[in-house]
Formats: structure tokens, C-alpha cells, sequence
């Protein structure tokens, strides 16, 4: 996920008042130049306004860190709190509508990266990869959005977001050549597998990020068992010392072989 760095845009003013709407929903124009017209150009208006606003939150997020006050957030913003929580509600609001952008940007890179894929084994890297970009680009921004909470009322939850990407991708592969929709067995073993796959990559994913950022503090600060300068630190310098490319092909193998060919695999170079 790269940083967005627009400036938002200029528009109606903020505390204008919405147009009447029915079941939350604008109703829309049947003639041009109705008070129904006014009120999809006010749709508009608001969905490009809120659509700027979590741009230029993200931003502030990624420079900032996850803990930002709404306060900083809507300063930094060029509008004011009031006008945030007219968008948001409140800060679990924000945290999912910028956990939405998240994964729609992540959905399409998943999906480029399944169709460049020449198999399952590729499939499953490429969406490793996928995910620790994520991570990686912006483990602030991350953080605010996987937080658990108050978010999780207003959003599922970005993990079983990502897993139902997952699932998509590995469906093809689980199915195999038949035609038709799959059936119960194959829609369970795939959310378990993609459970299973989110998870693994979500905790490795985690640990490497957390390393580096401490390694990037300075010495005795990496995580891991023990303090103050010991196996502990060894083992954190150690992960954060390891590229994307590497902890990616770590998981592939790990999810792909299992235990018993990533031993049998360690064993063969030993030999």
C-alpha cells in the first residue's frame, strides 16, 4: 500500500445540509433540474468529500502513527473534528472507512497477482507477497486498521476481509477443472485453509515488522525473548535482517510443504 499524498480537493462547504434521504438512501433524480437532482449532486459532493478525507487521514496515519488524535487528524486535514464525525461518526468510523480503502487497493493486487500466476504454489506466493507489501509499506496505517475494538463493530474486521480475498483465489485451485459452483465441503475446506493461510502470514508478518522497526531504534531494542542484550535480540536482529523476498519464501514453503518437507528440505541441504 503506498502512502497517498493528494491534497484533498475543494468543494461545497462541509456543514451544508444533506438532502432528505429515504432508509439512508439519496433518493435519485427522475427529471433534471428536480430537488431530487439537488440532492444527487449533494450525494456526489459528500461521497467525493469523504472519499478526500480518508485519503489525507491515511496520510496523516502513515506519518504520524496509529495512536494520532482525531484532533491531529482532522488539523492535519484542513477541517475540523465536528466535520470529521459528520463523516465518520466517530474514530472507529475512520479506522473502518480507511481499512475499506486498504482492501480494495490489497483485492486488486491480489487479484493481478492470482491472474499472473502460472500455479497454486505461485498463487499462494504471490498473495504472500501481496500481503507482507502491505504491511511493509505502511506498518503504520496497518495498525490502525487490523486494530480490534470498537472498529470491529462498524467493520467485520480487515483479517476476514483479507480472508475472503484469500478464499477467492484459492477456490480455483480446491475446485479443479469441473465446471459449476463449488459445493459446502470445498467453500469449508477453502475459508479454513484461507484462516489458516491469513493467520500464519498475519503473526510472521507482524514479528518482521515489529523487529525491524525495533532494530531501526537501535540495539537491545528487538523483540523476542530475553532483554537487555541476548539470545532474544540475536534472534530479532536476525528477522529483521531478512528482505521480503526471503520471509515470503519462508511462509510459501511453510504453507505449501507443511513441517514435514520444510524438514525434509533443511535436511537435504545439510546433506
Amino acid at each position: 500500500m503506498i502512502p497517498i499524498t493528494e491534497r484533498p480537493g475543494v468543494g461545497p462547504a462541509d456543514g451544508a445540509a444533506p438532502a432528505a434521504a429515504d432508509g439512508g438512501r439519496v433518493r435519485w433524480a427522475d427529471r433534471p433540474g428536480s430537488a431530487d437532482g439537488r440532492s444527487t449532486r449533494w450525494a456526489d459532493h459528500r461521497s467525493s468529500r469523504r472519499a478526500e478525507l480518508v485519503r489525507a487521514a491515511t496520510r496523516v496515519v502513515h506519518h504520524r502513527g496509529p495512536d494520532v488524535p482525531m484532533e491531529e487528524i482532522a488539523a492535519e486535514t484542513g477541517t475540523s473534528k465536528s466535520i470529521l464525525y459528520r463523516y465518520f461518526s466517530d474514530k472507529a468510523g475512520l479506522q473502518a472507512a480507511v481499512g475499506q480503502a486498504v482492501l480494495a487497493q490489497m483485492g486488486q493486487a491480489l487479484e493481478d497477482a492470482a491472474a499472473a500466476a502460472s500455479g497454486p504454489r505461485e498463487r499462494i506466493s504471490a498473495m504472500v507477497e501481496v500481503y507482507l507489501e502491505t504491511v511493509d509499506s505502511s506498518p503504520h496505517v496497518y495498525r490502525f486498521v487490523t486494530r480490534t475494538g470498537a472498529a470491529a463493530n462498524v467493520l467485520r474486521g480487515f483479517v476476514a476481509e483479507v480472508a475472503d480475498l484469500v478464499v477467492d483465489s484459492l477456490l480455483p485451485a480446491l475446485r479443479g477443472p469441473a465446471d459449476g459452483p463449488p459445493d459446502a465441503a470445498t467453500l469449508a475446506a477453502a475459508h479454513l485453509w484461507a484462516a489458516g493461510v491469513v493467520g500464519l502470514v498475519q503473526g510472521a508478518a507482524e514479528r518482521w515488522v515489529d523487529d525491524r522497526e525495533a532494530a531501526a531504534e537501535g540495539p537491545g531494542d528487538a523483540a523476542g525473548p530475553g532483554d537487555g542484550g541476548g539470545p532474544g535480540d540475536a534472534v530479532g536482529a536476525a528477522v529483521a535482517a531478512m528482505d521480503r523476498r526471503q520471509v515470503a519464501d519462508h511462509l510459501t514453503n511453510w504453507l505449501w510443504d507443511g513441517a514435514v518437507g520444510v524438514t525434509r528440505r533443511s535436511r537435504l541441504r545439510l546433506t
